[in-house]
Order: C-alpha cells, then sequence, then structure tokens
C-alpha cells in the first residue's frame, strides 16, 4: 500500500477527530478576532490552567462511556475532595498529606462503590450515579456547610507551579499520556472497548466485564478527586457546591470530543479538543463582558448540541 493511500485510510478513520480539532482551530481564530486579548500569553496560561480540571473530568466520563455506562457522580466527587483538602490540610502537624490522602480515598471509595452497585446489583449506571451524586453531595455539605477553609499556601504554590516550572502543563501532559497509554496499549483498554462494543462478545472473550467495570470507575473516581484537589489551590478554600455543574460538563465535553453515549467508540485525545472548546467559548464570553446568565443558557445548548451529535452517530453506527 502507498504511502498516500495509508495516510488517506487514516484519516478517513479519524475524520470524526479532525473534524473537532478543525472546528476548535476555527474557534481559536474567531476568539482572537473577537478579541484581541484572547490572544495574549496571559490569557492563554489561564485557559491552560482553568483546563485542567475539566480535562480530568472529561478523562474520566470519556472512559466511562467507552465501557458503556455513564457517571453522574464526578462533580458531587470534586466537591466532596474539595471540601476534604480545605478542611483537613491545614492546622495538622502532617501538613497538607491528610486532605490529600483523604481527598484520594474518597474519590477511589465513591468509585468503588458506584461500580460494585452497578455490577453485582444488576442497575443502570445512570440510576446508581445520579443517587451516589445526591448522596456524596450530602457528604460534602456534612464536612462543610459553608464555603470557606483553608488550603495551606506552600501546596497551592506547588500545585500551581509557575513561569519556570508550569506544573499544570505538566499535569495536563502526564495525565493525557499516561491514560492513552491505558487505553490503546494494555489488556484493560482492549476490554475496556470491548466490552462497550459488545458485552455479550467481551463476555464470550473471557473478558471479566464486572472487574474491568468496576477498575473504570474507580479510575474515574480518582481522576475527579485529582480535578477537585487542583481547584482547591486555585481557590484556597472549600466549596461544597463547587462541582454542581461538572457532570453535565463532563459529558459534554467527552462528547464533543467523539466519544458515543453507545459505548464502544471514543478517545481522550478528542476529549481534550471537546474540553478547550468549552472553556475558549466561556472564556471569550468572560472577556466580552457577556451576562453569566447568559452563559449559562449557552452552556445548556452546547450539551445538547453535543448529545445531539451523539445520538446521530450511534443511530449511524446501527
Amino acid at each position: 500500500m502507498s504511502i498516500g493511500a495509508t495516510l488517506s485510510k487514516l484519516f478517513f478513520k479519524r475524520v470524526q477527530l479532525v473534524m473537532v480539532y478543525l472546528f476548535l482551530l476555527v474557534l481559536i481564530l474567531i476568539s482572537g478576532f473577537l478579541n484581541r486579548r484572547f490572544l495574549s500569553l496571559e490569557n492563554f496560561s489561564n485557559l491552560l490552567s482553568s483546563a485542567v480540571p475539566y480535562l480530568l473530568i472529561a478523562f474520566a466520563q470519556t472512559i466511562i462511556l467507552i465501557v458503556g455506562g455513564i457517571d453522574l457522580s464526578v462533580g458531587s466527587i470534586v466537591s466532596l475532595s474539595n471540601v476534604l483538602c480545605a478542611r483537613f490540610m491545614g492546622n495538622t502537624p502532617f501538613g497538607f498529606i491528610p486532605g490529600l490522602v483523604l481527598a484520594l480515598a474518597a474519590g477511589a471509595a465513591a468509585g468503588f462503590a458506584n461500580g460494585i452497585i452497578i455490577t453485582r446489583g444488576r442497575l443502570q449506571p445512570i440510576i446508581v450515579t445520579l443517587s451516589s451524586s445526591s448522596i456524596i453531595a450530602g457528604l460534602a455539605l456534612a464536612i462543610l456547610p459553608v464555603p470557606g477553609g483553608v488550603i495551606p499556601s506552600g501546596f497551592a504554590r506547588i500545585v500551581n507551579g509557575s513561569m519556570d516550572v508550569p506544573v499544570p502543563l505538566m499535569a495536563g501532559i502526564f495525565f493525557t499520556v499516561f491514560l492513552w497509554i491505558v487505553l490503546n496499549m494494555t489488556k484493560f483498554g482492549r476490554s475496556v472497548y470491548a466490552i462497550g462494543g459488545s458485552e455479550n462478545a467481551a463476555y464470550s472473550s473471557g473478558v471479566a466485564i464486572d472487574r474491568i467495570k468496576m477498575i473504570s470507575y474507580i479510575i474515574s473516581g480518582l481522576l475527579s478527586a485529582f480535578a477537585g484537589i487542583y481547584i482547591s489551590s486555585q481557590i484556597y478554600s472549600g466549596d461544597p457546591l463547587l462541582g454542581a455543574n461538572m457532570s453535565l460538563v463532563s459529558i459534554t465535553t467527552a462528547v464533543l470530543g467523539g466519544t458515543i453515549l453507545g459505548g464502544g467508540k471514543g478517545n481522550i485525545i478528542g476529549s481534550i479538543a471537546g474540553v478547550f472548546i468549552f472553556i475558549i467559548i466561556n472564556n471569550v464570553l468572560n472577556l466580552t463582558g457577556v451576562s453569566s446568565f447568559y452563559q449559562f443558557i449557552l452552556q445548556g445548548s452546547l450539551l445538547i448540541f453535543a448529545l445531539t451529535i451523539g445520538s446521530l452517530r450511534i443511530r449511524r453506527r446501527y
């Protein structure tokens, strides 16, 4: 096969991914035309910093959608990990370690609970994670009823980094590369795609379906906890309602990036584009002084648009 034919085959195989990045490029150019401040180095630095937690929850949701599920608890896990950091990072002889460990443990525990109820109880993921979202949100409010708490400034400086040590960029690259390898170059990743494509066929092939689903939800919980920890370093405090709309955002960005709700198809590279499309739109609205009320309307419209695309792709698939 010639090089041209190979490239052509690769292009058509990844046409959805190519199109979403072309849309992102056009959006960047239009945004720069609408407001010159958008193209400033300072604004790009702010965009990257604000993108990290959204990347993490988008990656979490992408994995769950590929395996054929859905996780509506990611936003509540973000809130819970945030308030645990704010409540337990300060005023302890061990510094920020207790809050960090508790936040990650809570994320893993929430993911484990979702996974075991879904797999052992044979319940629908949307019902289980919607219910667990309410429980987790209640725990966050019980731990910190009102916004407050203190995040140590030293911890915040480490996580936020500096121009010499761009920690947000390094974190984004690390999680992207790590999860890409997990999904594309490991038995676990192949099993995730196989289950999402056809659970019966995966079972016939000897895939441990319950175990793979369980691990997927634990990974989702951990990534959501990391997002909450990162946001804690940005706002220096805790907010029990912090992740109220993040579950819907995670679905929107994942679907915009090419992941379908039917399972078996999607990738984290596309989810990166979905995240930046989302935050660039919000950024431009802020720079142009558009009211936050209209921003919520646009976010809801973007979600409907993303879900419509996903629905059309499922119909085409079948």
